[in-house]
């Protein structure tokens, strides 16, 4: 038994230390259940194992890349919808996961390891997963205009006994801080603290990741990624050539929007151009040249066909028959926020089942137990694409509770009206009956 916890209005059964009272944390902490700013709180890591700071192989790379890059591409497609846009961060998804994946056992991780397109054995794949990100965030410190943050973190309550290997694990290969909070005692002060750090690591472009009700009293840990990108155009448009146009809906309506030109008069610019099939590609290219947006662009009437066609083969070849023209650009200026979504229906279409269900799920590498499954993931993304760049973030968070296993596990939290009564136990005699749906009402007069 780790504890046992009951909250009833008006009737104090327990009293546990509060996130306001963060082990962690310093003075200016949460005092309501708001997403306001909360103040400081302190972040930990293991003491005894340090971030792995050594490049794995390249081979060892590759192979994550064409996994992240084939489960991009089965999330994209559960995800779409008719006349919907889309926009995602599957990087994002998976570094949350993984750091899940890192203490499940069994079918468990090899469901999630299947859903997330993995085939690096071991560690490797955490390794894989560290040396990119560092790779990427030490070529953008060394890129100007380029920006690209990664930053994950765990969040659990502070009086569970989570195993030493583990929090190793998240520090060794995610880089990973321990906030403890109390999810139990205000489940929603602690959804408050987290969307405040989700906002602070995503410049504010991502703000309530966690929605109202998200976090549960029987919450116990939350893994998050944040991933912030801002990126300069090699070649920028000129803000004088952007005018309103008509963009071609896929419906045969159309819509006018501002459409920005990257040419001037009888000039043409060099990018990377491609046609295979019903499609074209192009690079738009950041400053640095390793970065670019890559847009594929089906020909008029096959954007079904193409969509419904779309692999990671299909993607590649338009990829490698990019070649270096000149042409002249236009491309819509816009600005799209996409969710929160939950994670939940799309992961198990994929294949991730026994990690939602309390009864099969076994993340006993967390923290010993069988008592611990993934209750949703949450995702959330933002793109603004203008004359000068691109700026995107993205957060996922994987919110993990435990299942109550009888009367030695229970969590009773009457935060919503109840029935009560009075009775003589003995002969069962009901002496009173009433009911609360307002505590703070202290008086009924007809």
């Amino acid at each position: 038994m780790k504890y046992r916890y009951l909250l009833i209005p008006g009737l104090t059964v327990a009293l546990l230390y509060s996130c306001s009272r963060n082990p962690l944390g310093g003075p200016g902490q949460p005092h309501s259940n708001d997403d306001q700013h909360y103040g400081p709180f302190a972040v930990a890591k293991s003491a005894s194992v340090p971030r792995e700071t050594g490049a794995v192989s390249a081979d060892i790379v590759s192979e994550q890349v064409e996994s992240n890059n084939a489960f991009a591409v089965a999330l994209y497609k559960e995800l779409i919808s008719v006349d919907d846009n889309l926009f995602f961060s599957p990087y994002s998804i998976t570094g949350a996961l993984a750091m899940t994946a890192a203490g499940a056992k069994g079918n468990t991780k090899q469901q999630m390891l299947d859903a997330l397109q993995v085939t690096l054995e071991g560690t490797d794949f955490d390794a894989a997963l560290n040396s990119y990100d560092l790779s990427i965030t030490d070529y953008a410190d060394e890129t100007d205009g380029v920006t690209i943050e990664i930053v994950n973190s765990s969040w659990m309550q502070y009086n569970w006994e989570f195993r030493i290997s583990y929090l190793d694990h998240l520090s060794r290969f995610y880089g990973a801080g321990v906030n403890l909070l109390d999810f139990m005692r205000d489940p929603e002060v602690c959804r408050g603290i987290i969307n405040i750090w989700v906002a602070d690591q995503t410049n504010q472009k991502i703000e309530n990741l966690l929605p109202a009700g998200s976090i549960l009293p029987e919450t116990v840990l939350v893994l998050t990624n944040a991933i912030y990108f801002l990126g300069d155009w090699l070649y920028s448009f000129d803000p004088e050539q952007t005018n309103d146009n008509l963009f071609f809906l896929a419906g045969g309506s159309t819509v006018q929007v501002p459409i920005m030109s990257l040419n001037k008069p009888d000039e043409q610019v060099g990018m990377y151009y491609a046609r295979v099939g019903n499609a074209r590609a192009l690079d738009f290219p950041y400053k640095g040249g390793r970065l670019a947006m890559t847009v594929l662009l089906p020909d008029e009437g096959e954007f079904s066909s193409f969509e419904s066609s779309l692999s990671t083969s299909a993607i590649g070849e338009l990829i490698t028959a990019l070649d270096s023209v000149e042409l002249q650009v236009s491309l819509p200026k816009f600005e799209f926020t996409y969710g929160t979504v939950r994670l939940k229906k799309q992961l198990k279409a994929l294949g991730m089942i026994d990690a939602f269900d309390g009864s099969f799920a076994d993340f006993s590498g967390i923290d010993g137990t069988d008592l611990l499954y993934v209750d949703d993931i949450y995702h959330k993304a933002f793109i603004s694409v203008d004359e000068e760049g691109t700026e995107a973030a993205a957060a996922t968070a994987v919110v993990l509770v435990w299942e109550s296993t009888g009367a030695d596990d229970v969590v009773f939290n009457a935060n919503r009206p109840f029935i009560y009564l009075i009775r003589d136990r003995k002969t069962g005699m009901i002496l009173f009956m009433g009911r609360v749906v307002d505590p703070s009402v202290t008086e009924y007069t007809e």
